[in-house]
């Protein structure tokens, strides 16, 4: 059985079902590779700004309010 005997043995709108899947599939990974890329900068993004401050300066105040 040749691959024109199948196609035609599946029906055209077996072949249009396929063909619809398979051009749904591409699309939808293309798709998918900027809105990774955007997750990755979010990440990233996120992280940038859940790091810990640096460490705060003491100063030290004297009870009777006067600098030594």
């Amino acid at each position: 059985m040749t691959t024109t005997n199948m196609i035609q043995a599946a029906g055209v709108l077996t072949l249009c079902a396929v063909l619809l899947l398979a051009l749904a599939v591409v699309v939808l990974r293309l798709a998918a590779l900027p809105l990774a890329g955007a997750a990755l900068a979010l990440d990233h993004t996120a992280a940038f700004v859940a790091r810990p401050l640096p460490p705060m300066p003491i100063r030290f105040t004297h009870p009777e309010g006067g600098a030594q």
